[in-house]
């Protein structure tokens, strides 16, 4: 008699373990799922332009430098710690996030002009390139342009910018509050608003 009731407490006591254990088990899969609903609600909190608005390069290179050749002859000359290539865009593009410095030639490989900034883009389609934070451009007599963004077309050899232009030639300074338009070695240069000092020698 006793070993029956005895063995009737052990089924008793192993039924009670397994219902204990469904219960865990359940209580640790409930976890599970709210913690997945969680997770679902802040990814679908984040806003969407967020999301697609990062792209990723089809190349990466640093420290990069080349050289741009027309009929065999060079160009341009250009170095940037980084280098990121979009091919894969309606309109290809370069971008330099840390900055770029290039140098222009002319047929004797004479440095015609020299162009940096802190940010560039160059779309080769468009043969377009966009310069912005602290950007310098000087010449080959020395003349030194300075503002926050510059454009540069090179198929109409133009330069413009409607930000605020400094521009150093000699004993003149000149500076622009917005509408400043140049060919790329400053030769020709207009401003639609300026101030400054322009030293004059009377003969």
């Amino acid at each position: 008699m006793q070993s029956s009731i005895t063995n009737r407490q052990r089924k008793q006591g192993w039924l009670n373990l397994s219902l204990v254990k469904n219960s865990l088990v359940s209580a640790a899969l409930f976890s599970i799922v709210l913690c997945l609903c969680s997770c679902t609600s802040k990814v679908s909190d984040i806003p969407v332009d967020l999301i697609t608005a990062k792209k990723t390069p089809t190349v990466e290179a640093f420290n990069f430098e080349t050289y741009y050749t027309d009929s065999n002859i060079v160009r341009y000359f250009l170095k940037t710690p980084r280098l990121l290539i979009f091919n894969n865009e309606k309109s290809p593009y370069k971008e330099f996030p840390e900055g770029f410095h290039m140098q222009q030639f002319d047929a004797n490989k004479k440095i015609l002009s020299e162009l940096s900034g802190n940010y560039g883009k160059n779309f080769e389609l468009e043969q377009k390139w966009i310069a912005s934070g602290n950007v310098i451009m000087v010449n080959n007599k020395g003349d030194t342009l300075r503002t926050e963004e510059l454009t540069y077309l090179i198929k109409e050899d133009r330069i413009f910018s409607e930000k605020f232009v400094n521009i150093k030639k000699g004993d003149q300074d000149i500076t622009g509050t917005g509408g400043f338009e140049s060919d790329s070695q400053m030769k020709k240069w207009s401003f639609k608003k300026t101030t400054g000092h322009i030293y004059v020698i009377e003969k």
